[in-house]
């Protein structure tokens, strides 16, 4: 009753199980493969240590039956990992229990023989060997393990070694050797869910295969190995059904468990690397099946390398196929990058020039500009100097006409009236020196309101010592009004010798002596001069 029970509850499980499937997470099995990818080497060491451990137990060991065990454990150790030294382990075995004429240990080591013939494709040879044992009286262990072997022996001789006809023969024989198995198989180990699945699976009942698999993965404290078997049979199942995405998932789980358990006899990398290759996942594909040729030449088994063989090349070719198209994509990438960079240098330069072009025109603009600002203030200063001027020389003008006229009628009256002696009085009244000095006068106020700053601005022209102390009521020197008659743009030395009653000579030497004392150069003096601004002039 209770083992019935136990038998429903799994089968329940199973079902439970194969709802969820379709939610399994592709992706991120994968991602997760790729992380213990990165980490094969750490479980390699794992086992490397256990095995040197082992090493170090045989070298002080005695007793030849307690050196059976190691060497016995040692196999265990290597007939999933490395087949020459599986192989040499299981040899030295079977020496041991020659030399100690044990039955079962010798049958024991000749299993152990076999399974690497198998593992090398070496059927025949694994065939003779167990053809030389008699399991009449055998514990049940030995007879369980010897049909097992059988029943892996001819599914291996009907996918690998046999045509349609002897394949189907193979298989049944396989099948036969299961039954026989099972029977001495405890009840709910996963040896017996192992074994009833793999005869499911080689009779293609998939469905009923996948459940038995299924319930060997929720057998409590399976190891990673023999999880990886089960995943692994899953993933093919799944494959042989077209359920792509379960496959992968499945086989992803199996590799993960071989890469933790340190398997180099394994398939579900070069199984995982075929269907990612036939769903395009070129990079993942040949990750994985160049992983799994180099499990194969460690493990060095013939059979495995034969078989990665064939899909390496066409993995590889497709990979070196990608590579150049995408090769030529790069090159017809860069020839329209590089083309693109001729025309956008190409635009550059034309905006570069166009630019530089409008900058200069700009500073074209801007030079006439401030030209035409600075010929409009000077016109400006002009006008405002010709208006006053002007205005100044009308009024004084009038004013000496009016007295030229008054010196005329009153001359007049006295020729009429005979009075020379009062014509003569009256030119010597007459003074022409004052006259000039009214002039001056006139020209130093009308001068002085157009230029109110102009006293400062020449004395900031010179040392403090130097500088010139103006007295309204003695009005500008002879140095001032030449500068003066200098910033009104009368530049020439004769007219101003003109207008100041001086000779050239004076004027050249008053202006020397002042741009002596002048605390800038002399050839920069009269620029200064010109600088100074009317009262109504703006500073811009």
């Amino acid at each position: 009753m209770k083992r019935i029970f136990i038998i429903l509850f799994l089968f329940i499980l199973n079902i439970a199980n194969s709802v969820a499937a379709p939610q399994e997470n592709v992706d991120e099995a994968l991602k997760e493969l790729d992380k213990y990818v990165k980490q094969i080497d750490d479980y390699v060491r794992q086992r490397e240590d256990r095995i040197n451990i082992l090493r170090k137990k045989v070298a002080n060991v005695n007793g030849d039956s307690e050196r059976f065990t190691l060497y016995t454990e040692l196999f265990g150790e290597y007939k999933s990992y490395k087949y020459d030294s599986a192989y040499v382990y299981a040899r030295k075995s079977l020496d041991i229990a020659d030399r100690l004429a044990d039955t079962y240990k010798i049958m024991e080591a000749k299993q152990q023989i076999a399974f690497c013939y198998l593992s090398s494709g070496l059927f025949k040879e694994a065939s003779d060997i167990t053809g030389t044992m008699d399991m009449k009286n055998a514990p049940k262990d030995i007879k369980m393990d010897y049909y097992s072997l059988l029943a892996r022996l001819y599914y291996d001789m009907a996918d690998y070694g046999a045509g349609e006809f002897f394949s189907n023969d193979y298989i049944q024989k396989g099948v036969q050797y299961c039954d026989s198995a099972i029977t001495y198989l405890p009840a709910e180990s996963a040896e017996i869910w192992n074994i009833v699945g793999l005869k499911r699976m080689q009779q293609r009942n998939f469905p009923a295969a996948i459940d038995a698999f299924q319930t060997l993965l929720h057998l409590p404290g399976i190891d990673d190995h023999t999880y990886a078997i089960g995943t692994s049979c899953i993933g093919y199942m799944y494959s042989e059904l077209g359920d792509t995405d379960k496959a992968i998932y499945y086989l992803a789980q199996a590799a993960i468990g071989d890469i933790k358990s340190a398997t180099k006899e394994a398939v579900a990398l070069q199984n995982l690397a075929s269907i990612l290759y036939e769903n395009g996942d070129m990079s993942r594909a040949n990750t994985y099946v160049r992983i799994a040729m180099e499990d194969a030449n460690f493990y060095n088994a013939r059979q495995r390398k034969m078989q990665i063989s064939q899909i390496l090349p066409i993995i590889e070719k497709e990979r070196l196929s990608m590579v150049e198209k995408e090769r030529n994509n790069l090159m017809i990438f860069a020839g329209i990058v590089s083309f693109l960079f001729l025309l956008l240098l190409g635009a550059t330069v034309i905006i570069y020039k166009q630019v530089k072009r409008l900058k200069r025109a700009r500073r074209t603009i801007y030079e006439q500009n401030k030209d035409l600002k600075a010929a409009n203030v000077k016109m400006m200063e002009a006008n405002e100097i010709k208006d006053e001027y002007i205005v100044q020389t009308l009024y004084g003008k009038s004013e000496y006409i009016e007295r030229l006229e008054t010196l005329y009628r009153t001359i007049d009256r006295k020729i009429v009236a005979r009075q020379y002696d009062d014509i003569r009085s009256l030119l010597k009244e007459s003074d022409l020196k004052k006259e000039r000095e009214n002039m001056y006068s006139s020209f130093d106020q009308t001068f002085l309101r157009l230029f109110p700053d102009f006293i400062e601005e020449y004395n900031s022209l010179f040392k403090p010592e130097d500088v010139i102390v103006f007295d309204i009521n003695k009005g500008l020197t002879p140095e001032l009004r030449i500068f003066a008659l200098i910033r009104l743009g009368i530049y020439e030395s004769e007219r101003i010798a003109k207008f100041l009653d001086y000779s050239v000579n004076t004027i050249n030497t008053y202006k020397t002596k002042v741009k002596n004392k002048s605390i800038i150069p002399n050839e920069q003096f009269e620029q200064r001069i010109m600088e100074i601004k009317t009262v109504r002039t703006s500073p811009h």
